[in-house]
């Protein structure tokens, strides 16, 4: 076989394959679950839970004491990812008070609950069940929505990046009055959902 004929034959083979993914599931986008209308009043049920507890005390002290004194010094995106879940900074996260009530409240749904992740105002974590890919998350709809005081939830599951279960995220705004000062995340599993 020459390397022309075996170039046209491995070119046929992924024009072949590009077409089945394409007849099978259309773009990359679509192999993503679609949030359907049967799970949406399970969805509306963990959005009003979210809202209560965005609104939680501790929860309300946490994010403005993270407030007052800011994100923690140089830590970015690049080098959150560098960490391990072993490391001071994360595990603080964790064994915060904060971090400590919002495990209570996954592990008292650890078949719906995957991860719950509250935000600062600039957006850094403040406290979750288990590290997050990124430490701000400004930018990412389930921050920014949530963040112009409305209760988000994502139009399609997807793997979560950091426990790679099958999720469908909800956020809803912490507020302190009538002033948004940060977001509660949810991922709930979809499995749960359907």
């Amino acid at each position: 076989m020459t390397h022309g004929t075996l170039t046209q034959l491995i070119s046929r083979s992924a024009i072949q394959v590009v077409a089945c993914c394409f007849a099978l599931g259309g773009t990359g986008a679509a192999w993503a679950g679609d949030v359907t209308t049967k799970m949406l009043p399970r969805i509306d049920t963990y959005k009003k839970q979210a809202v209560a507890w965005a609104a939680d005390p501790q929860i309300l002290k946490a994010v403005k004491e993270s407030n007052a004194s800011g994100p923690i010094a140089g830590m970015g995106n690049a080098k959150w990812r560098d960490l391990k879940e072993s490391d001071p900074n994360v595990k603080g996260l964790v064994d915060n008070a904060a971090g400590q009530l919002v495990t209570k409240w996954m592990n008292s749904d650890a078949k719906g609950i995957n991860k719950i992740v509250l935000s600062g105002d600039k957006s850094q974590r403040v406290a979750f069940t288990s590290m997050p890919a990124i430490y701000i998350g400004k930018g990412k709809p389930n921050f920014d929505e949530a963040f112009a005081g409305k209760v988000w939830h994502q139009a399609e599951s997807k793997p979560d990046p950091s426990t790679n279960i099958d999720t469908v995220q909800i956020a809803a705004p912490v507020k302190d009055g009538n002033t948004v000062i940060g977001v509660l995340l949810i991922s709930l599993t979809a499995a749960n959902l359907k």
